[in-house]
């Protein structure tokens, strides 16, 4: 998995390092020290322009779990955005959305839109600009 390399050497660049999460619990994949992270990648080098991460695999929205987003471009991973998972809860955002199926709870999701709109204001969830909430 490219993205998972990719994610891998960045954060070695700052001297952490991802461990993968023993307890199985699924949707959050890797551990940073105490932080969880779920990893989710996008390509937009198709139409794919959001990406959906369902409530029920990522659990409660904490302090200490993010979605790392890759964007995939050409075949090749290119930027790693780290988003605070309560981040998501953002409801003025043009980039985060709350998809609430009350009728069947399972479906319910956190939806991620990546465009050219939304990517600058991304940039706030750089890798270089989240590394300081990694570190112990």
């Amino acid at each position: 998995m490219k993205e998972l390399n990719f994610i891998k050497l960045e954060l070695k660049s700052f001297d952490l390092e991802l461990a993968a999460n023993s307890n199985g619990r699924e949707g959050v994949d890797f551990l940073i020290g105490d932080n969880q992270l779920h990893l989710q990648s996008i390509d937009l080098d198709t139409i794919q322009r959001s990406i959906k991460i369902s409530k029920q695999d990522l659990g409660e929205l904490k302090d200490n779990l993010f979605i790392a987003l890759v964007l995939m471009m050409e075949k090749h991973p290119k930027v790693v955005y780290l988003i605070p998972s309560k981040d998501l809860t953002q409801s003025n955002s043009n980039i985060f959305i709350d998809n609430e199926v009350s009728l069947m709870p399972s479906l319910s999701n956190w939806e991620i839109k990546v465009s050219s709109n939304t990517i600058p204001k991304l940039a706030k969830y750089s890798l270089e600009n989240m590394i300081d909430k990694l570190k112990p």
